[in-house]
């Protein structure tokens, strides 16, 4: 049984917000951008085509995200990331991985639409595998019409990843982090709220959702392929937003309602001995709100995040609730998350700059056996805080100190003790920003040193034939870049 959620989609979504209110630019741009944007396309002052709306432009926009690691363990190994629970500290982060964006931008007759194509791309490099065989998925294919019907009404169809604001030191989305394929709207009212509903369907290839065997053919000598088990799971997910002095303001407060409804049709499955088993319908979902304040000119932001889901909205989309044992139905399991998320800045010599960022959350989460003894629950947390100084404006140095533990009613074999750990992390980053400083300015070229350290319960957690599970101290040494510009897909 397991006592989280699938990791299946984290681990592929390791695209960075680029911390929407710490980017805020200043309000005179922000009204600058505003006027020039409703003045593209037109080529004269005609009364008649300005009351018409008959404006028109159009182009093609190129994106990215990515980010690639190369890294030793100073033992001859390859450098690993140190991690024990679901969401670690990035210190280490040793995934390569790759986002490249095209998408279509055209306004006519006051309506602007987007046509976006998302491909990303998941190591290891063939470099690492001797293989042309990379990864890939597409992250983002869909439409959307902005100002449709009425002016502050966008409305899309298609597959896209559907997030807020994250965690960059966790590299995770503790509110809202959907990938869905389907639709959804959205309507602002001015600048100060702004309401959006999507819905959208998933079905990873596990035995909860779908089975497809073969049967003899009707005709032919090829066997037929019969879906005996296939019930998508159905998402519908709503957010709220306010911003109390504006949405534009340079200093603000922002706040966040969010909700998930999650739901999955009754099957059958046919199991090794040719019987067949039902599974219920099973429903779940989510309650969620998020605080935020921000001083956009000084790239200065702190967000507390809360969740609660219940159900089948305790699980991950594409991750899996159960693979096998006798419980089908979710609706007993439960987990309550809480996140933090901060950056401050001070730029006001040219010579040097100061900056420090920080991230936490913490997790509770127990599964859906109805026996109260063989529940199985864990409780896990992490904390980073990483201090930088830009020495001049093009370099700098980054400290990090991180913290993650958990504990489990899952008791260890060889101890008899409940399953559980902690570890310790110690990181120097010497950084060159080509495009100046800021905690969120991209690229980044970096040299990484990492010190882990863990306790014996942490060691414990590697399986025995893993060198780490005899290591308390382990070292990462390595060169990475991460870049991230114009994404559709992370903007506010």
């Amino acid at each position: 049984m397991e006592t989280q959620p699938s990791e299946e989609a984290a681990a592929a979504e390791a695209v960075i917000d680029a911390a929407e209110d710490a980017e805020t630019p200043p309000e005179g741009a922000l009204a600058e951008a505003r006027s020039t944007e409703s003045d593209a396309g037109d080529g004269d002052d005609d009364d008649e085509d300005e009351e018409d709306g008959d404006d028109f432009w159009s182009g093609f926009q190129f994106g990215s995200y990515g980010r690639v690691v190369a890294a030793s363990d100073l033992q001859g190994r390859t450098g690993r990331q140190s991690r024990i629970v679901a969401f670690a500290p990035r210190v280490d982060e040793d995934d390569t991985y790759a986002e490249i964006e095209l998408r279509r931008e055209d306004r006519m007759f006051g309506i602007d639409t987007r046509i976006v194509a998302t491909v990303a791309y998941a190591g290891p490099l063939f470099q690492y595998d001797g293989e042309f065989d990379e990864r890939i998925a597409i992250r983002n294919l869909f439409a959307e019409a902005n100002n449709i019907l009425v002016n502050g009404l966008a409305i899309w169809g298609g597959s896209r990843m559907v997030r807020g604001d994250d965690v960059y030191l966790m590299n995770f989305w503790p509110l809202d982090n959907l990938n869905m394929v389907g639709g959804g709207l959205r309507y602002a009212f001015e600048d100060d709220l702004e309401f959006a509903l999507q819905v959208g369907m998933s079905q990873p290839n596990n035995p909860f959702q779908r089975q497809v065997d073969l049967f003899p053919a009707r005709a032919g000598f090829l066997p037929d392929e019969v879906f005996v088990l296939d019930r998508p799971r159905i998402v519908v997910s709503g957010r709220a937003t306010w911003w109390p002095f504006g949405r534009f303001a340079d200093m603000g407060l922002k706040t966040v309602l969010y909700g998930e409804q999650h739901f999955l049709a009754a099957g059958e499955r046919r199991r090794p001995d040719g019987t067949i088993e039902g599974l219920p319908e099973d429903s779940g979902y989510v309650l969620g709100a998020q605080v935020g304040g921000y001083i956009g000119s000084q790239r200065t932001f702190a967000n507390l995040f809360f969740r609660y889901g219940r159900g089948l909205g305790a699980y991950d989309p594409l991750g899996v609730p159960f693979r096998t044992g006798t419980v089908i139905s979710t609706g007993r399991a439960e987990e309550i998350r809480l996140a933090l998320s901060a950056n401050w800045e001070w730029n006001e010599s040219n010579d040097i700059g100061i900056g420090v960022m920080l991230g936490a959350w913490w997790r509770l989460f127990r599964d859906a056996d109805p026996s109260v003894f063989d529940r199985s629950a864990i409780s896990e947390g992490a904390i980073s805080v990483r201090p930088i100084v830009w020495l001049g404006r093009f370099a700098g140095l980054q400290a990090d100190l991180s913290f993650q533990g958990m504990q489990t009613t899952a008791l260890n074999e060889i101890s008899g003790d409940p399953e559980g750990g902690a570890v310790f992390k110690f990181g120097f980053i010497p950084f060159v920003s080509p495009w100046g400083r800021g905690s969120y300015t991209r690229p980044h070229i970096r040299l990484h040193y990492v010190l882990t350290a863990r306790d014996e319960g942490a060691q414990r957690l590697y399986n025995d034939a893993d060198p780490r599970s005899r290591q308390d101290l382990e070292h990462f040494l390595g060169v990475s870049v991460e870049w991230w510009f114009s994404s559709s897909s992370y903007a506010p």
